[in-house]
């Protein structure tokens, strides 16, 4: 009985790898039945295609990330900047942890209808801009665009990782806490 539950573990693992290395315009049903090991049929007992399975695995890993981001970045009676510090040493974690689930993530995060955003609790994106609003309430943070403050540390914190991907920079502790200072002067974050 449990070999339903593998097959479909398989299914999902391979679109998974498949989506984070060709792509999601690029994978065809054809590759993730031949790299999970099953016919297309069993993949249609699951799902009613490639757009519905790429949006259920984006939607369960997005929430996956958010449930280890979300409390390191809103935890109650921490200070602002060490907060951002958990979260960021956080992400580089759940990258070096799950680094083809991240690379999905990433390479498909813009790939869907807007009629499918993720909701603000679970969006990084706007959990970022949620961190900066409320650190510019504390006065932690000078009053400024918030949204504009949260693309620029998510620009910090995720180039580094796509030039990781591409060989192009090794991820040594030093290049972390570099991440970490840096992401802190963007903000213009006021000591604790």
């Amino acid at each position: 009985m449990a070999r339903p539950a593998v097959k479909k573990r398989d299914i999902e693992q391979a679109a998974i790898a498949l989506f984070a290395t060709k792509g999601l315009a690029r994978t065809t049903i054809k590759d993730i039945a031949g790299e999970a090991g099953v016919t297309e049929g069993a993949l249609y007992r699951h799902y009613s295609g490639k757009n519905e399975m790429a949006w259920e695995l984006f939607r369960q890993e997005i929430e996956r990330f958010a449930d280890g981001l979300g409390p390191r970045l809103f935890e109650a009676g921490a200070g602002a900047a060490a907060r951002l510090e958990r979260s960021v040493r956080f992400i580089f974690s759940y990258y070096h942890e799950h680094p083809v689930e991240f690379a999905f993530i990433m390479l498909t995060q813009h790939g869907f209808p807007e009629e499918q955003a993720m909701p603000a609790e679970v969006n990084p994106n706007d959990m970022t801009v949620r961190f900066v609003r409320e650190a510019m309430d504390d006065g932690a943070v000078p009053d400024g665009d918030a949204a504009l403050y949260a693309g620029l540390v998510m620009g910090v914190v995720l180039q580094p990782l796509v030039m990781h991907r591409y060989d192009r920079l090794r991820l040594t502790p030093a290049v972390v806490d570099a991440v970490v200072a840096a992401t802190a002067r963007v903000l213009q974050l006021s000591a604790e």
